[in-house]
């Protein structure tokens, strides 16, 4: 295997105030996915909300699928006397502070009308989207060499705190302190990232600088376009399918809501490093399409497990962490596997587009998965819904695995990164 080590550009550090700030954006976008995607189902399911309700959640993610669509307006406005990128940050940032606050208002208990929040954190996903395209801008804008490195590690790792926040912490906060106490913090913390926008001056090039600009066209002439577009689409379908109801199933199986938030904490802080790092490594030694296929399929077959407590509708805290653990290290392992796959078909001359139109392909399908799994869940119970969702993640995985042989860019043969 043939590495190529890039030579990066001898520039300035970045400074930091301006990485302190990232860090703190990208965290406050991952709030609103934890909200709707681990607090909110575990909420609504202990106010005694149906499943089918509860899988419209997944709804809220639809912004981050169409984000393109506006990309290109935030892109090339050149912005006030706060800067180009941080003339949309900073009203961002004071809107989701706002939402947040307009939320801790609201009714708690029976009263509390779940489409009235559905419709506050779609708001509050539409805003998040649109700063996400101006902080990938600040960040590209800014940072030169090994600083690139750091802004993406950024956003994976924080992020993935924001969704921890969101999700885990929120769910703590509301069984301890109540609707308001949650959402007041979340509020806060808003605020804090607004403070340091407020503080951190945008050097004066980023207002300069020239609009990336892609064409959509190309993307989808590229040779295997539509087969990476499925690929991406459905590696994970499964998972979101067992996601979007693991809240409500441990509801019912009697876990307290404190214990939902840990669970969800202990397994974002566990799986996602010790699964990304086991899927590098072997990603490294033996290829991203072989390394995303078997580690897929072990995750894919790992989500049967769930069947055994689902039979009882029992369940104890030890297990279920067992259960999230073993699952989640493979599917993380999975996912890194699969977006290095996906990296590496994207075009060098256009690969934000590229890959932005993969990673849309793959928000796309989860929030599909989402909708399903509350209807089936409530047609046929959670027994059958996860022996259905671990059937259609081997199925997925057998068609990906057609088409990356017959269609995709890279053979399974090959050890190509």
């Amino acid at each position: 295997m043939q590495e190529i080590t890039p030579t990066l550009p001898s520039t300035r550090a970045a400074p930091r105030g301006l990485l302190i700030l990232i860090g703190l954006l990208y965290v406050s976008q991952g709030i609103p996915m934890g909200l709707a995607m681990v607090a909110y189902p575990a909420i609504l399911r202990s106010l005694g909300y149906s499943t089918e309700a509860i899988g419209m959640l997944g709804l809220v993610a639809l912004p981050w699928v169409v984000k393109f669509a506006w990309a290109p307006i935030v892109d090339r406005a050149q912005g006030g006397r706060l800067g180009k990128r941080l003339s949309w940050i900073i009203p961002a940032q004071a809107l989701c502070a706002l939402l947040y606050g307009g939320m801790a208002l609201l009714p708690q208990g029976a009263n509390t009308d779940v489409f009235v929040v559905i419709a506050i954190l779609f708001a509050v996903n539409i805003i998040s989207a649109t700063q996400d395209i101006a902080t990938d801008g600040l960040a590209v804008d800014q940072l030169r060499g090994a600083g690139i490195a750091h802004a993406n590690g950024f956003q994976i790792g924080a992020f993935s705190f924001g969704m921890m926040i969101g999700g885990s912490v929120t769910v703590i906060l509301y069984d301890h302190g109540g609707w308001a106490a949650a959402f007041s913090v979340l509020s806060a913390l808003m605020l804090v990232s607004l403070a340091v926008a407020k503080i951190v001056r945008e050097p004066a090039q980023a207002a300069t600088a020239s609009p990336f600009r892609a064409s959509l066209r190309n993307t989808l002439n590229r040779p295997g376009a539509l087969a990476m577009i499925t690929v991406a689409g459905l590696f994970y379908f499964a998972h979101a399918m067992v996601g979007a109801m693991i809240g409500p199933f441990f509801v019912d199986a009697g876990l307290s809501l404190t214990d939902i938030g840990l669970l969800n904490g202990l397994f974002l802080s566990v799986s996602a490093g010790i699964g990304a790092l086991l899927g590098a490594v072997l990603g490294g030694r033996f290829g991203a399409p072989r390394t995303a296929l078997a580690t897929g399929g072990i995750a894919a077959v790992s989500l049967a497990l769930w069947l055994v407590p689902a039979a009882s509708m029992t369940i104890e805290f030890p297990t279920a962490f067992a259960i999230m653990t073993f699952v989640g290290v493979f599917g993380f392992a999975s996912y890194t596997s699969f977006f290095t796959l996906l990296m590496q078909w994207a075009s060098p001359d256009q690969a934000g587009t590229d890959f932005t139109v993969l990673q849309c392909s793959e928000t796309c399908f989860g929030i599909a998965a989402g909708v399903l799994a509350g209807q089936l869940v409530g047609s046929m119970g959670f027994a059958a819904f996860f022996g259905v969702a671990a059937g259609i993640g081997c199925l997925a995985l057998v068609l990906i695995s057609v088409l990356l042989a017959r269609r995709g860019p890279y053979p399974l043969g090959t050890r190509q990164q």
